[in-house]
């Protein structure tokens, strides 16, 4: 928005990057947290996928629809370059053909969900050491190519399996040094992170992902010592959070199809900050209304039974 604040700066020249691999972290957590305790059966392995399946497919689509039509209305030569089959079905990660860019992520957690579907033919402990043996297998391959470029897929599977991994360890990690511990991980790997602007290969994880490693295993450990838990503000942006994934690039188009960032690239540098802050927060707030009125409503009426679906919030936190 060309403002002066060198936060504001320093936090879209980089650091945003870090959401993503978070992401898949949180992810891991929670597949293994709704599947670890299940009975190990065809029946549970498919319930599991199912709902991944609706849950994922159900919020994509009307985001999808809706990026079709802007494109029509407003850039059709775009549209033309677009793969719309394999973005329907979420099966590509040909970034430039996708009509909603951050679909890639989903096409590569489809492949997880269904590892994670597979995996219920093993024992947990086997599971656990299918996923040590995994990711640490990942690593060495990343480290012999750290300075080479290195496929998205693995590099998000480790981070992935890391996540399934803390789960696995969760109750042996309650000392209050392994808080201070995973605080200076978080610190140090998104700081590493943001100074070599390690967006892409091997460099990634190690900087990145270990920081997003140490931040959701402080966040656990603070709410299962009762340090800390996550507000109701914070729980309903966190619900929210999908659709505002989904929602984030058809608002922007809209930003600017509407003029708005035009008029406030005109106005003061603070008042460019401001606006663009208060369309943030607006964006969240639209975000978290559809949620509540079109994914949240989609998904019970899929699942015909509000008991299958474990919202980003408490409510899949909670470890029976």
């Amino acid at each position: 928005m060309g403002g002066i604040s060198t936060v504001f700066k320093a936090l879209s020249a980089g650091a945003g990057f870090a959401g993503v691999d978070i992401f898949f972290v949180i992810s891991g957590f929670v597949a293994a947290l709704t599947t670890f305790a299940k009975p190990r059966t065809g029946a549970n392995a498919w319930a599991f996928m199912r709902r991944r399946l609706l849950r994922i497919y159900l919020g994509y689509w009307p985001f999808f629809a809706l990026m079709v039509v802007l494109l029509w209305k407003l850039q059709p030569q775009v549209l033309a370059g677009m793969d719309l089959m394999h973005s329907f079905l979420l099966t590509s990660i040909e970034l430039p053909r996708l009509v909603l860019y951050v679909s890639w992520s989903l096409s590569c957690e489809l492949v997880f969900y269904l590892l994670v579907t597979l995996s219920f033919v093993a024992p947990t402990p086997v599971r656990i050491a299918v996923a040590w043996v995994t990711l640490a297998a990942l690593v060495l391959w990343m480290y012999v190519r750290l300075a080479q470029p290195f496929a998205i897929f693995p590099m998000f599977l480790a981070e992935f399996l890391a996540g399934v991994l803390l789960y696995a360890y969760r109750d042996a990690l309650r000392s209050r040094w392994w808080m201070a511990l995973c605080g200076a991980l978080a610190v140090a790997g998104f700081g590493a992170g943001y100074l070599m602007h390690a967006t892409d290969g091997s460099w990634r994880v190690f900087t990145f992902g270990s920081g997003a490693v140490g931040l959701v295993m402080l966040a656990v450990l603070l709410e299962r010592s009762k340090t800390w838990s996550a507000g109701r503000w914070a729980v309903a942006l966190g619900d929210a959070s999908y659709t505002l994934y989904l929602s984030h690039l058809p608002l922007l188009i809209g930003f600017y199809a509407t003029g708005l960032r035009g008029y406030l690239a005109l106005q003061p540098p603070v008042w460019r900050e401001l606006g663009f802050g208060l369309f943030v927060v607006a964006c969240m707030a639209l975000s978290w209304l559809l949620y509540r009125v079109l994914e949240l409503p989609l998904y019970r009426w899929a699942t015909r039974s509000r008991k299958d679906f474990l919202p980003t919030g408490v409510q899949n936190m909670t470890i029976r």
